[in-house]
């Protein structure tokens, strides 16, 4: 397979994928986590809470940040590919006069 058939967002998306999972699973944990917690009281339970919601959003823009730099990564990588797979030639040759 040519690198040139891939195309830089597919590039990326491979590379994405496994956070993509991640954050699934985290956002998976983070629900049972409150589903958990959900209804009881308490200084400690307010600050599993905050603490809670603050880690998760710190997560996403760690990832979502990540993806991105990725996203940037392949665009960049599919561009010096392109450009190391085009060589500029020149030709020099000698005209030779007729044979009249």
């Amino acid at each position: 397979m040519f690198l040139s058939s891939i195309s830089a967002k597919d590039k990326a998306d491979r590379l994405n994928a496994p956070l993509k999972s991640i954050l699934k699973e985290l956002n998976e944990f983070d629900k049972k986590l409150k589903s958990e917690i959900e209804g009881q009281k308490g200084m400690i339970i307010t600050k599993i809470k905050e603490e809670l919601d603050h880690k998760s959003e710190n997560r996403k823009t760690v990832i979502t940040r990540m993806k991105q730099d990725n996203e940037q990564f392949a665009s960049s990588y599919h561009d010096i590919i392109e450009n190391l797979r085009k060589q500029s030639v020149t030709l020099y040759y000698k005209k030779n006069k007729p044979l009249d």
